[in-house]
């Protein structure tokens, strides 16, 4: 068995680009009918993407070379890296469940007046700060899901509202964030300093959050059937003490810490406050039933917990890597200088190419890499207008996108830990991302300013005609 695949080795198909959009093809609709059916769930998805696969190899020329190039996609370092955290992240999540601080801040937010009415606006402004500090999309989600989502659901607030809140604050620090990948890759494609773009793209993301506050506050127990009423008689102070847990999360990933680093630390914290604490039984670290050959505890179940999620994105990710490896993205941003009359219509073909991408990478900085030389040609030397443009439309769009597409790494994790919190989620996928404000508003600020030239600047060689 080949176990390192010849990167210069073309990977074809039989039917050609058909047959390399097939597999994909056959994911996408396998997803949008369990969706269709109120059954969109992460380890439903594994069905699609393992039928995605088979039909792959089935129709690659070369299987071997086809295989090899799919575990390579599975092997990178950007999913090593997500798949540990994710499964670090279900153990805090796992130990603040168990230990009560759910319960703790409901007795706060009770205490202190706090209703289900305002608890996902101020979700969605104290997840905003986190994101900001940090940059880092999912690093919000799992540090705020599993703990603001059951306190929001237990004092009444809508479910799918309180995590379109968690989400919308996780895209917020992911479009404007100076040290997001996002903001890095579109700032290196165009070839401009990162506080540039920062800086340009300022406007919008007000404009977008302030829309977005308006809507939670407003929507807050409108959009699904209502919250949950509070149960004050399960309301106690005893849990609050491991909030000290994700407040040192925080703090690492404001300081820059790397987010595994963060995590364990974070962990082992946790396990260490809930045994000295007497909130977590030394027994339940570890729970090996020999008779029944099962094994459990919090440390098993976390990384129990996210498995559905880690397997179906290891698949996702190798079937990227075939269209990437199949030419399919280079020819599909070639094709999109053919559509170039004007200023606006050279944007809305950018916009569309990037909403392409995001569909098929789920990523977004894979996205603007993707799209970034294309983009620079298309709008600097093309049309004469400046860099800053690109890299602002690339990073806003992308990150709107990959805030509403159901299957995003984003939307489907707050959808995981929300469902492991405890807290009931009698909501699909779909509803939650209907209600992440931020995205939609951030996504009909991009298009207006397209369509109204809103912030559009000509660049250095326009200026001199």
């Amino acid at each position: 068995m080949s176990t390192e695949p010849n990167a210069a080795a073309p990977l074809r198909f039989r039917g050609g680009t058909f047959g390399l959009l097939l597999p994909f093809a056959v994911l996408l609709s396998g997803m949008l009918l369990l969706a269709a059916a109120g059954k969109a769930m992460p380890a439903a998805f594994w069905v699609p993407a393992l039928a995605a696969v088979a039909t792959a190899l089935a129709l690659a020329k070369d299987p071997a070379h086809c295989a090899d190039l799919l575990i390579q996609g599975m092997a990178s370092e950007m999913v090593a890296t997500m798949l540990l955290a994710w499964f670090l992240a279900g153990i805090v999540a796992q130990l603040m469940k168990e230990t009560g601080l759910v319960e703790g801040l409901t007795w706060l937010c009770i205490s202190t007046g706090l209703g289900g009415r305002v608890f996902p606006l101020v979700a969605f402004l104290c997840g905003s700060f986190l994101s900001l500090a940090t940059g880092m999309a999912l690093g919000t989600v799992i540090a705020l899901a599993p703990i603001l989502y059951p306190v929001g659901v237990a004092l009444g607030a809508d479910g799918p509202v309180m995590a379109g809140a968690i989400i919308s604050a996780a895209c917020l620090g992911d479009s404007a964030a100076p040290m997001s990948d996002t903001t890095i890759a579109a700032a290196y494609t165009q070839g401009v300093d990162v506080g540039a773009v920062v800086r340009a793209r300022l406007r919008y993301v007000l404009a977008a959050a302030a829309i977005a506050a308006v809507c939670f506050f407003v929507f807050a127990g409108a959009a699904h059937s209502g919250g949950t009423p509070v149960d004050e008689g399960s309301a106690s102070p005893r849990g609050l003490v491991m909030l000290a847990v994700p407040a040192l999360l925080a703090v690492m990933m404001c300081r820059g810490v790397h987010l595994i680093v963060a995590l364990v630390s974070a962990a082992a914290a946790g396990i260490a406050l809930g045994l000295a604490s007497g909130l977590l039984p030394f027994e339940r670290l570890l729970v090996v039933d020999a008779a029944s050959f099962t094994v459990g505890g919090v440390l098993v179940e976390g990384v129990q917990s996210l498995l559905d999620i880690a397997v179906f994105a290891l698949l996702l990710m190798g079937l990227v890597n075939l269209l990437d490896k199949g030419g399919f993205f280079r020819r599909l941003v070639n094709a999109c200088s053919h559509f170039i009359q004007s200023d606006r219509t050279c944007e809305l073909s950018a916009a569309a190419l990037n909403v392409a991408l995001c569909l098929l990478t789920v990523a977004s900085s894979v996205t603007i890499m993707l799209e970034g030389p294309i983009a620079k040609k298309l709008l600097v030397e093309q049309r004469g207008l400046s860099p800053l443009r690109g890299a602002v439309l690339m990073s806003g769009i992308s990150c709107a996108a990959l805030g509403l597409i159901p299957y995003a790494f984003a939307p489907l994790l707050t959808y995981m830990l929300a469902g492991r919190s405890g807290a009931p989620v009698d909501f699909s996928i779909g509803q939650m991302v209907l209600c992440n404000y931020y995205g939609w508003a951030l996504a009909l600020v991009m298009l207006f300013s397209i369509l109204t030239g809103w912030g559009r600047a000509p660049g250095a060689s326009r200026k001199e005609h």
